[in-house]
């Protein structure tokens, strides 16, 4: 699918909220992090995840970022978490608002060597929590129920 050109998204971003999709991957009770390169939450650490085109489901819109941001072939294994993020660095300098649909997914593969595209710089498997993520990234990784938090 072809994305649209940047002036319309501009508008689209300045006055609707973005529908869009996050993945839980979870291996051996880890869950997999990506540091992000690009506004909004530029330096932070992410799960994979995107726009919802339009004319796709969000289970297809999940495995579609999974591939294109780790390169991991994933099984989605239920939806797992509701919300929505509020920005004011988002991208082209314009304030973003998402609404977004987490899945709880794991690799098809025992080779869980992400290959990151170029909108991320890092990323690790995490057992549990780490300091100072985005409010919906610590909701997310509570809805996964992999990390013991008493």
């Amino acid at each position: 699918m072809q994305l649209i050109p940047d002036s319309l998204y501009e508008q689209i971003l300045a006055c609707l909220p973005i529908a869009c999709v996050d993945i839980a991957i979870e291996f051996e009770h880890k869950i997999l992090l990506l540091k992000r390169k690009n506004p909004p939450a530029q330096g932070q650490w992410w799960l994979p995840g995107g726009r919802v085109q339009k004319g796709e489901t969000l289970e297809a819109a999940a495995l579609r970022k999974a591939q294109a941001e780790t390169g991991l072939e994933c099984c989605l294994v239920k939806m797992i978490y509701t919300g929505e993020t509020i920005f004011t660095d988002g991208p082209m300098g314009i304030p973003v608002h998402t609404i977004n649909i987490c899945f709880l997914a794991h690799p098809r593969n025992l080779d869980v060597q992400p290959v990151l595209d170029r909108s991320h710089v890092d990323y690790q498997w995490c057992s549990q929590l780490i300091p100072d993520l985005h409010p919906y990234m610590r909701e997310c990784l509570m809805a996964t129920q992999v990390f013991d938090v008493r």
